[in-house]
């Protein structure tokens, strides 16, 4: 049993090491291609992180290296999965118990994708803004990331506080986008609130309150990956099923360490006919 064990074991990770061998050749592919494209165009300024990364690399007397910003790609790519992943978990709550929304989620997600599976390119899943609306509602009621942490690099006064040069902060994200002030009816899970179609009237906000991924400088660079991420696996799981909760929702808890996850979502999924 032992030695059948270690056989599987291995075999998983020569597979797990040949597809980061793929990872890898793609990153630095990646890394080629922005290099070329600031050759052939020096004047404009960096267009996306990846570029910005690789002027500091090229810079004169930069003791940044390739492996560093491959380093960070891969951060981008693999680092916020979890928060993304529990994101669309918390998702799954709310669709579930409107069937109303769901309806209109399928809508939606078979209008873009047509008869595929999934969506079919980025062009496509960039007309995917109801499902957007919905993560990011979401993620003002049930934010994965509830805490941030701060230090100013100088001395600064906040609402009349004196607060040193490296002080350690932490902001709650919640507070604000529940209260009134700052989002009309805070409780109510309103997705309409963050669109702006037209479609009906957009429900006014102060969309600074909500800072699930931060502000500023240190605004999170994978921000609109998530986006992407939680529009293409929300769009195919509306476009081919149906959901409703496995449990009674009021079982379900926050459990907070790094990040805010439920402590459990289990779902039924049942296939719509086609």
């Amino acid at each position: 049993m032992v030695s059948a064990w270690l056989r599987a074991s291995r075999s998983r990770n020569r597979e797990l090491d040949r597809s980061l061998i793929e990872v890898h050749r793609y990153v630095r592919n990646m890394m080629s291609r922005a290099r070329e494209r600031m050759r052939d165009d020096p004047s404009e300024l960096p267009r996306h992180l990846l570029e910005a990364m690789l002027v500091m690399r090229d810079a004169p007397e930069s003791d940044v290296t390739d492996d560093q910003v491959a380093a960070n790609v891969l951060t981008l790519l693999l680092a916020g999965e979890d928060t993304t992943a529990n994101s669309i978990a918390w998702t799954l709550l709310y669709v579930a118990a409107d069937s109303a929304l769901q309806q209109r989620l399928f809508d939606s997600s078979r209008g873009v994708l047509g008869s595929a599976p999934v969506c079919p390119d980025f062009t496509s899943l960039k007309q995917l803004d109801l499902l957007e609306a919905v993560c990011t509602e979401t993620g003002r009621l049930r934010p994965v990331v509830a805490i941030n942490s701060f230090e100013p690099l100088e001395d600064v006064c906040l609402a009349d506080i004196m607060l040193p040069a490296g002080t350690k902060m932490f902001f709650l994200n919640r507070p604000a986008t529940l209260d009134a002030r700052n989002f009309p009816n805070p409780l109510r899970f309103d997705p309409d609130r963050w669109l702006h179609d037209g479609s009906r009237a957009r429900t006014a906000h102060d969309s600074r309150a909500y800072l699930q991924f931060g502000a500023g400088p240190r605004v999170c660079p994978g921000r609109y990956l998530a986006a992407v991420e939680m529009r293409l696996v929300l769009s195919m799981l509306m476009a081919n099923f149906s959901i409703r909760m496995a449990v009674n929702p009021s079982t379900i808890r926050e459990v907070t360490a790094f990040t805010m996850v439920p402590s459990a979502m289990p779902v039924h999924l049942s296939a719509r006919a086609t």
